[in-house]
């Protein structure tokens, strides 16, 4: 199903490269933990490279890592499985770092990868790579919605089955988050997790503050079991459920200040700003994200649901001249509203501010129903 031809495109490395696909839904916190397990990789002198995956250019999570100053490319336009060529030519681009990790971390949105694109890459190099354990991280909000039901809502139904595919397909399942919780409510969580999947491997970390870092990177330097966790049928009819309330945003913009500018302000405003415009129309607010950066700093900011809170992370900018904002938007709201909605709040929030703005790009999108370019379902 969905085979086509032998990709022709060669890939070389002067030694096999351990390869670790980090998985994960909206706000999971992949950024947050790849940056973590990558310092981590480097204080054993390792080099780490790591490919990113939208489904549009200017990426929150390529504006963050590239700070940590390792090779970062990126595959826009879909999911890894549908842009399989171009994932190949972002994994060239990093090789030729000479890396002795690769981080790769699919789309939020992305279930199959195991059938789509860690089989694929097993098939046409295997001999290139060494394959870790799939690890998909997990938001512990998105459990009370989507496992336990106790925070039930239309975006928890329409996007419940892509939750429950990723969590299936993978080899550990990794608890982000747990500086949020209490220890009675990690416990809890752990609990569901290993009743509902037994016989994975579960671990509880907090990309944020280090917690559990040290445990998920010696899992994941180890091989990937013999039997992977491959989903045999996949409904992909999930994405025209789930599609059909989702805009999903990406833009790019200059800020000025007049003199200088606290990013920190403008990104609790920005994101705060965007929650009230989404629930004064009624819309979940699934996952918002930017980066400020500046001077080879950045500053991010992330906001998860209507009731959430901004929440930071990266360097603290102070007062600064100049930067660049990146911004990622993801709510139930159709493209073309969300992105005169999202350029109407850029504008208001810098007018308050007394900053000169500038959108360079804004792309807004509907993600499509995948069509991979290879499914294999067979262990490799």
């Amino acid at each position: 199903m969905f085979e086509q031809a032998y990709p022709v495109k060669p890939l070389t490395a002067a030694k096999p490269v351990r390869l670790i696909f980090v998985g994960g839904f909206l706000g999971a916190g992949k950024t947050t933990a790849m940056g973590a397990l990558a310092r981590r990789l480097l204080q054993d002198g390792l080099n780490v490279g790591l490919v990113t995956n939208d489904h549009a250019e200017e990426m929150v999570d390529a504006a963050l890592v590239r700070q940590f100053g390792l090779p970062v490319a990126e595959v826009a336009g879909g999911c890894f499985g549908c842009e399989f060529h171009d994932l190949l030519d972002a994994t060239e681009r990093v090789l030729m770092q000479e890396p002795d990790v690769l981080i790769a971390e699919p789309v939020a949105s992305c279930a199959d990868t195991v059938a789509t694109v860690i089989n694929p890459l097993r098939q046409f190099y295997g001999n290139l790579f060494r394959f870790s354990p799939f690890s998909v991280l997990i938001d512990p909000m998105r459990l009370y919605e989507m496992l336990l039901e106790e925070t039930p809502s239309e975006f928890a139904r329409s996007f419940a089955p892509i939750f429950h595919q990723q969590l299936k397909e993978a080899d550990i399942l990794v608890l982000n988050k747990i500086d949020t919780l209490s220890t009675e409510e990690t416990q809890r969580l752990l609990d569901a997790l290993r009743q509902h999947h037994p016989g994975k491997t579960v671990l509880a970390i907090s990309a944020k503050r280090g917690d559990g870092i040290e445990e998920w990177m010696n899992l994941v330097m180890q091989d990937a079991p013999a039997g992977s966790h491959v989903l045999e049928k996949v409904d992909y009819s999930a994405y025209e459920i789930g599609g059909v309330r989702l805009g999903w945003l990406n833009a790019s913009v200059q800020l000025v200040g007049e003199p200088s500018f606290s990013p920190r302000e403008y990104a609790a405003m920005l994101l705060r700003r965007l929650r009230e415009a989404a629930v004064a129309r009624g819309s979940e607010v699934l996952h918002i994200k930017l980066a400020i950066h500046c001077h080879g700093r950045a500053m991010g900011a992330n906001l998860l649901g209507a009731d959430g809170e901004p929440l930071f992370g990266g360097e603290e900018l102070g007062d600064v001249q100049q930067a660049m904002l990146v911004l990622n938007a993801r709510l139930g709201i159709d493209p073309p509203t969300l992105g005169g909605l999202c350029a109407q709040a850029i504008y208001d929030v810098a007018k308050a501010l007394h900053v000169d703005v500038e959108i360079l790009r804004l792309h807004t999108v509907k993600p499509s129903v995948p069509c991979p370019a290879f499914r294999m379902c067979n262990p490799v």
